[in-house]
């Protein structure tokens, strides 16, 4: 049983958060919105929440496993949308990077079909 005071795990989680947005504050010089996006989504911090409540896996719930889970919850909604962010703003890339193996393989059907007509394998 863990018997740790509710005030060190309030203390624990308000360093899990306040280290996060310190580094996440380190990554805005980048300049690809892909890139931003990416670096916004809160990995570690999920990480580090989610060790909070396995440590208390087996016990009965209090309000600091509420609120803990509330913040992993804010977090999962967070990197989701970010994610979301990223696929809509990298989208037209791979769409411009497919367009010229498209065309490449028109080319080589167009090719194989006039070297088969022509009756050459």
């Amino acid at each position: 049983m863990n018997t740790e005071p509710d005030s060190h795990r309030l203390q624990r989680l308000q360093q899990i958060l306040a280290d996060s947005q310190s580094a996440s504050r380190a990554s805005e010089e980048r300049r690809d919105p892909a890139e931003l996006h990416l670096a916004n989504v809160p990995l570690e911090r999920i990480r580090e929440v989610t060790r909070e409540l396995e440590k208390r896996a087996g016990e009965v719930p209090d309000a600091m496993d509420v609120l803990t889970m509330r913040v992993l919850l804010n977090d999962y909604t967070s990197a989701v949308a970010q994610l979301r962010a990223v696929a809509r703003l990298v989208e037209p890339r791979v769409d411009a990077a497919a367009s010229p193996i498209q065309e490449a393989r028109r080319f080589v059907r167009l090719y194989d079909k006039h070297r088969a007509s022509d009756g050459r394998s």
